[in-house]
C-alpha cells in the first residue's frame, strides 16, 4: 500500500498522530507542549542515534526471508514496511514500523523499541500505540486486527499482544482526551512518576 498524503483539513479539525497517543500516556504535558505551544524537544545525541538505529533495524526486516522470526506460521507472509496510514473518521495518522500480512489475509502490526520491556511485558504507552495502529489498519485495509507484536531491541524480547475491542475503545477515549487538551489550551497536571522526567524527556527545559 502506498503512503498517503495527509488531506487539507478544516482549521478547527485537529489531526492526531499515533505518537501523540504514546506521548499522552507517558506524560499528557507533551501533547500540550507540542500542539499548543508548538515547542520542539531538546534531544541528546544518544536519542538521535537511537532513532537511526531503530530505522536500520526495521529495514533489516525487508532483507530477512519470510517472517519466521516471529512464528513459523508467518513463513510466507508479506511484509509491509513503514506504511503511512490515515483515518479521516478518527482524525488520526501514523507510520507503523511493520505490518505482517499472512497467507490467510490477517494483518498484524509490529513495533520496534530501543528500550527495555516492563519486566517482559509491554509498557502501557507502547501497548496503546500498537492498538492505535490496529485501528488505522482496520480502516485502511478493511479488516479487524486482533493481535500484534512489540520488539524490544536491546533485550531481543518480542512481546505478543492480543488486541481486544476494549483496548480499541479505550484508545478512542485517549484520542478524545488529547483533542480536549489541544482545544482547551490548558496545561494538564503531571499524572506520571517524576522518574519519567529524568528518563530522557525532551521537554524538561520548558516543564517547570
Amino acid at each position: 500500500m502506498k503512503s498517503q498524503a495527509l488531506p487539507i483539513s478544516d482549521v478547527s479539525e485537529v489531526i492526531i498522530s499515533v505518537t501523540d497517543i504514546k506521548h499522552y500516556l507517558y506524560c499528557p504535558r507533551i501533547v500540550y507542549f507540542e500542539h499548543v505551544l508548538h515547542a520542539k524537544p531538546m534531544l541528546g545525541s544518544q536519542q538521535l542515534e537511537g532513532r537511526e538505529e531503530h530505522e536500520d533495524y526495521v529495514r533489516k526486516e525487508i532483507r530477512r526471508k519470510g517472517a519466521i522470526y516471529y512464528s513459523k506460521e508467518f513463513e510466507e507472509a508479506q511484509k509491509i514496511v513503514f506504511p503511512h496510514l490515515y483515518s479521516q473518521r478518527l482524525c488520526l495518522h501514523g507510520i507503523v514500523d511493520l505490518i505482517i500480512k499472512t497467507k490467510s489475509g490477517e494483518y498484524i502490526p509490529v513495533e520496534y523499541k530501543n528500550a527495555m520491556s516492563d519486566h517482559g511485558r509491554a509498557w502501557s504507552d507502547h501497548k496503546y500505540q500498537l492498538t492505535a495502529y490496529a485501528l488505522l489498519i482496520d480502516e485502511n485495509f478493511k479488516t479487524q486486527v486482533k493481535r500484534g507484536f512489540i520488539n524490544y531491541i536491546p533485550e531481543e524480547k518480542i512481546v505478543s499482544l492480543q488486541i481486544t475491542e476494549t483496548m480499541k475503545t479505550h484508545t478512542k477515549r485517549i484520542l478524545q482526551n488529547i483533542k480536549k487538551i489541544i482545544y482547551q489550551e490548558k496545561l494538564p497536571k503531571i499524572k506520571v512518576s517524576k522518574t519519567k522526567c529524568t528518563g530522557g524527556c525532551g521537554y524538561k527545559y520548558i516543564c517547570q
